[in-house]
């Protein structure tokens, strides 16, 4: 059978040349080639974020970052607030309640988000929090979050706010810097185009001074020394060398795109993409969507169908829902190196898959109201 293309919403398809460069021989991680790339990885990431905090680079997926994250900034007797809104967001509750940090969660239903006036009405009832963890774009649902209004929201409350940026992060204009995020989390295999395995951490001065007055035990996933070793283009252990060589080609080739090119190219994506799906009769799950991901509902008892005849018939493969959205929910990825013509592709995909399925008898209807979005837009 043909490998299908990806069109999930992490893993993300994998652009040649970076492919290409994983393919060369291998260097060692304590030469200055090695500590070049490295460097340059950093400035790239420090550049799509817009930040002039420290990033770090940590060998494990984006779970692994969310774990120090919380290990790292929180120490015994501290009390948290999360913002849980899908499967992905509730997953920091679940780190931190494993390190028995008292956890606060402000929940939304899974398709909206967390409002700030929820969180802020949180933090008022609960002067003692100290760290909020929240999540940008949440994966399960499509959803994004106001992240720029929490943050101002934790601050006003001597509270420092943590940030999963995993999917959000190119697929948005994600301004460190500018909303004063504490702590912002991204993964490789997402916006940044290459193979699960590779996650970073941007750290503000308050979070660093908040690491250094105490902490959870940790020895791999120890963020200050991270920071200490980067300051020489080094990693405390043994790197995922190959994969920060493949971050330096994305992040070269983000870089000649321009970091505005790329957001704007993942927002028409997504606009068109929303355009079809709606035409073609489906309902759109999340109430404000996120640009890396649409989630759509199609029919009862048809979503794992669509799935498996878009992937085995076609050779396009979308996800399905998660946990408690499991039968209920497609999601169709576009996050990444995606055109035009991609986005055409997974459509035309799908049109088939529902024609098919019995789900819609409207041929073109998708095709041709994915093609007007990007008329409108003048992309």
């Amino acid at each position: 059978m043909k490998q299908a293309k990806l069109f999930t919403p992490g893993p993300t398809a994998v652009p040649t040349e970076i492919l290409e460069t994983m393919a060369r021989p291998l260097i060692h991680h304590r030469t200055e080639p090695f500590r070049d790339a490295h460097r340059e990885v950093i400035e790239g990431l420090q550049y799509i974020m817009q930040t002039k905090n420290p990033v770090v680079l940590v060998t494990s997926s984006g779970t692994g970052a969310m774990e120090a994250a919380v290990v790292n900034m929180t120490q015994p007797g501290d009390k948290v607030l999360v913002t849980v809104n899908g499967k992905f967001s509730n997953r920091w509750s679940l780190i931190a309640r494993r390190y028995g940090i008292e956890t606060v969660e402000v929940d939304a239903e899974w398709g909206d988000p967390v409002t700030p006036d929820q969180v802020e009405r949180t933090l008022d009832d609960n002067p003692e929090i100290s760290v909020m963890f929240t999540t940008h774009s949440e994966t399960s649902t499509g959803v994004l979050q106001d992240v720029a209004a929490f943050a101002r929201i934790a601050h006003d409350h001597d509270a420092l706010i943590v940030a999963d940026g995993i999917s959000s992060i190119v697929a948005h204009p994600v301004c460190v810097d500018e909303w004063g995020l504490d702590v912002m989390i991204g993964g490789g295999q997402k916006g940044v185009m290459i193979p699960p395995g590779l996650a970073y951490l941007s750290i503000s001065p308050a979070a660093i001074a908040k690491m250094g007055a105490g902490r959870q035990p940790c020895y791999y996933f120890d963020l200050m020394a991270a920071i200490k070793s980067a300051e020489n283009g080094d990693t405390p252990y043994t790197p995922a060398i190959t994969l920060v060589l493949a971050m330096q080609q994305a992040v070269r080739m983000i870089r000649e795109e321009g970091i505005e090119n790329v957001t704007a190219r993942h927002a028409a994506n997504a606009g068109a993409v929303r355009a079809a799906v709606t035409a073609l009769g489906l309902e759109l799950f999340a109430s404000t969507p996120s640009n890396a991901v649409t989630a759509a509902r199609p029919p009862e008892g048809t979503a794992g169908e669509i799935v498996n005849t878009m992937e085995q018939k076609y050779g396009v493969k979308i996800a399905g829902g998660q946990a408690k959205l499991k039968g209920k929910i497609i999601r169709l990825g576009h996050l990444g190196c995606y055109s035009r013509d991609d986005m055409q592709t997974m459509i035309g995909a799908l049109e088939g898959a529902l024609v098919e399925l019995g789900v819609t008898k409207e041929i073109g209807a998708g095709v041709d109201a994915l093609r007007r979005s990007y008329e409108e837009s003048g992309s």
